[in-house]
């Protein structure tokens, strides 16, 4: 999905809307390996992917540990940093050669003078990632390891040719070897 159409999806625009708000976001081009963000750092820029993949992830007591891998048409931040000017809780590292968009955060903070409800719709949106979230939590809480695999598969099934499998153990909350024992079955 383009950045427009997922603006326009995502946050309930119209078509000007939508265009309004995507001149405000610069495509980017990156290498496999880059860094976009570091821990600690703050997180200024709304991310829109377009081409490849990254990874999200920080290192917690020597181990490192995968929160999620960003595939083309989501919008990624370091959400508690780009709200609350805190810093960055997780690194954000391509995987692969990435394409995608990205929006200064006052560039986004414009928009609330050209959108009209721009918070309301804003506030939607971010309903919709917070309900993304409590339904990852909730797998990790109800579910076994065999049951978010399979679940995981429903879903991202095409991120096993794309990534190391040692990250999306990471992701599931499980050791690369319990992994390849599912994958096996």
């Amino acid at each position: 999905m383009s950045l427009q159409a997922s603006l326009q999806f995502l946050l309930h625009l119209t078509d000007n809307e939508a265009q309004e708000a995507a001149n405000y976001f610069v495509p980017h081009t990156y290498n496999k390996n880059t860094s976009l963000l570091e821990v600690g750092k703050e997180a200024t820029q709304l991310f829109f992917l377009t081409e490849g993949y990254i990874r999200i992830h920080a290192d917690f007591d020597g181990k490192e540990i995968t929160q999620w891998i960003s595939a083309p048409g989501y919008f990624i931040t370091d959400l508690s940093s780009w709200l609350f000017d805190q810093p960055a809780k997780w690194n954000f590292t391509t995987l692969t050669p990435v394409s995608l968009f990205s929006v200064s955060k006052k560039d986004y903070q414009q928009l609330e003078t050209k959108i009209p409800n721009w918070q309301t719709k804003e506030r939607n949106f971010m309903g919709h990632c917070f309900n993304q979230m409590e339904q990852r939590i909730f797998q990790f809480l109800s579910q076994n390891s065999e049951e978010r695999y399979l679940a995981f598969c429903q879903e991202y099934a095409f991120l096993f040719n794309q990534v190391p499998h040692q990250y999306i153990a990471s992701l599931l909350g499980m050791t690369p070897e319990t992994l390849s024992r599912l994958r096996r079955k």
